[in-house]
């Protein structure tokens, strides 16, 4: 019989030393038949534990007298004995998370017809702790008590981004991690950059990166101190799910998680949107390019280019929609992009977790320029745009969206920065009136646009004043542009729709959009006369994404009478 062939990353141990004790290769041994496809013969064993045959059978002696091992007489071979599911137990009699767990990934199994399972973080890695297959015959089937690799499993991924930046910082500064497939991230680079991206979708994607041909998709779930104690993971094959079927489980992934989070007493909050409101303005909204983006964003027109700039923030990627010939070119990027703005010394400048970078749509070279959150791996930029003397403003965010900890800082030209205000918990959409004596900026977590008294000379802010304020059942403020009557355009998150305001924070017009989530807006076009609005499909249920299929695609909107301003280039 051939050598059985370990299902782990912990090998064998290598040649006894003197000073190892019988409990290390007791220990050694139980590992060695867990990590096994298959049950073990003896000679099998003999050969993988490189221990003396004698010592060999006294030890199995006592594993199976113990009911740590299992002895069957027709095949000759071991596995693992009942008394390890009887001392698990008794670790989780005081919290059993497995209990908490049951019920929704029952739930999720019978929904999806693939396995679930649930993990904890044990050391630097993660232990499987419960299992729900769908009945198929798996290929690869997970033991319970295995130990997954942080960086390369979807359960792995999501606790550890999860984690503080600075435990992040100590295992990826251990130096790149043990590559599995061809696709396993292993460099601390890539490695932050896909953390950065789980941490902001609300969930891990594992895609041929520990097994060649799995795909697994996670959530977190949360005490009650909002700390990550484990995740929930769906898994399937290649040939049975594709990436879009992958990010469209996430929504009930999310949804179970919280809310075993809640039933373990942790923390639990709704992701389904409000209802499509009654109430709106008859206009015409056109797709103008059907996608589905996870978390489009920041549009902004450059007359220059006669083209309109956009952002994915999650896939992550840059559009430019080409004016005159309506083609859409996407910039795919190695980490996230939350906002572009036009140079005026040509390209772009755009908002990155490792910091402000000139973005050259040639060579597409990303080169840094500035860093202001440098101190902060946590956060990250959002929204952003320029006064008119070219300056950026941008807001930033905790990407676990934790309470008070963004800022808004203001960008000179030459990479000089000023931090502006702080206090902020999701900071998004910014502008300014015509006369340039207002600049407006929105919270979206605490449902409010701020107005600021505006000084365009010296670039200063103050007397900050909640402009509008929106009813916690009536969505949420997120990116806005004003038209040149001084009105405010806001995309409301999760209502359906974009509002007019007046310059005195009075709602004046609701235009209803087909989807839910609409993220920013500004005016574009040769006139100025259309306004486009991005959208975005995270985290959408599967029954949501049908009621509303344009979810993340970039549409438009001509109200009469109605036109923009000129956005600003960055550097004048």
């Amino acid at each position: 019989m051939e050598p059985v062939e370990l299902h782990s990353e912990v090998s064998a141990p290598a040649e006894p030393g003197p000073g190892l004790g019988v409990l290390e290769k007791a220990m050694g041994l139980l590992n060695i038949v867990s990590q096994a496809r298959v049950p073990m013969t003896f000679t099998e064993l003999l050969r993988a534990s490189r221990l003396p045959k004698a010592t060999l059978h006294r030890i199995l002696a006592t594993l199976m007298r113990e009911g740590l091992l299992r002895h069957d007489a027709y095949t000759r071979t071991y596995r693992l004995g009942f008394r390890l599911l009887e001392l698990a137990h008794e670790v989780w009699s005081d919290f059993d998370l497995r209990l908490a767990a049951q019920d929704e990934m029952v739930r999720l199994r019978d929904t999806f017809r693939e396995s679930v399972l649930l993990g904890v973080l044990d050391g630097d890695s993660v232990v499987l702790i419960a299992c729900e297959s769908p009945g198929r015959e798996e290929p690869e089937p997970l033991p319970i008590g295995l130990r997954l690799p942080l960086h390369a499993s979807a359960l792995g991924k999501m606790i550890l981004a999860c984690r503080d930046p600075a435990w992040q910082s100590r295992l990826l500064a251990s130096g790149p991690q043990k590559r599995y497939t061809p696709q396993t991230l292993t460099e601390p680079t890539a490695l932050r950059s896909e953390l950065d991206l789980t941490r902001a979708r609300g969930y891990a994607l594992e895609v041929d990166e520990w097994h060649e041909g799995a795909v697994a998709l996670a959530a977190p779930i949360f005490d009650i101190e909002g700390q990550p104690v484990g995740a929930l993971c769906v898994r399937s094959r290649a040939e049975r799910m594709d990436l879009p079927q992958a990010h469209s489980l996430a929504p009930a992934l999310i949804g179970a998680a919280r809310r075993i989070s809640h039933n373990a007493g942790g923390q639990f909050t709704s992701i389904e949107p409000n209802d499509a409101p009654p109430e709106a303005t008859a206009a015409e909204v056109r797709c103008v390019v059907e996608s589905r983006s996870l978390l489009g964003e920041g549009p902004v027109w450059s007359p220059r280019d006669s083209a309109l700039y956009w952002v994915d923030i999650l896939t992550p990627a840059i559009h430019r929609l080409d004016g005159p010939s309506g083609h859409d070119a996407e910039f795919k990027l190695g980490s996230m992009v939350s906002v572009t703005i036009p140079k005026a010394s040509g390209g772009l400048l755009a908002a990155t977790p490792s910091g402000l970078m000139a973005f050259d749509t040639d060579s597409r070279r990303l080169t840094l320029l500035c860093h202001p959150e440098a101190d902060r791996p946590g956060n990250r930029y959002n929204d952003g745009k320029c006064d008119r003397l070219g300056r950026f403003w941008v807001g930033t965010l905790d990407m676990a969206t934790a309470a008070n900890r963004g800022n808004l800082f203001r960008v000179e030209a030459d990479g000089a920065w000023k931090k502006m205000d702080s206090g902020f918990t999701v900071a998004n959409g910014l502008g300014w009136s015509p006369d340039n004596r207002a600049m407006y900026f929105a919270d979206s977590h605490r449902r409010t646009v701020y107005r600021y008294d505006f000084d365009l000379r010296a670039g200063e802010i103050s007397n900050r004043q909640p402009l509008i304020v929106l009813d916690a059942t009536d969505g949420r403020p997120d990116g806005l542009t004003v038209d040149e009557e001084g009105c405010l355009w806001v995309a409301v998150w999760d209502a359906w729709r974009v509002s007019r305001y007046s310059p005195e924070g009075r709602e004046l017009m609701r235009i209803k959009l087909p989807v839910p989530r609409p993220t920013s807006c500004c005016f574009g076009g040769p006139n100025l006369d259309t306004l486009y609005i991005t959208s975005a499909s995270v985290r959408l249920s599967g029954a949501a994404l049908e009621a509303a299929p344009l979810s993340g695609s970039l549409l438009a909107v001509q109200v009469p009478g109605v036109r923009g301003l000129p956005e600003t280039m960055f550097g004048g």
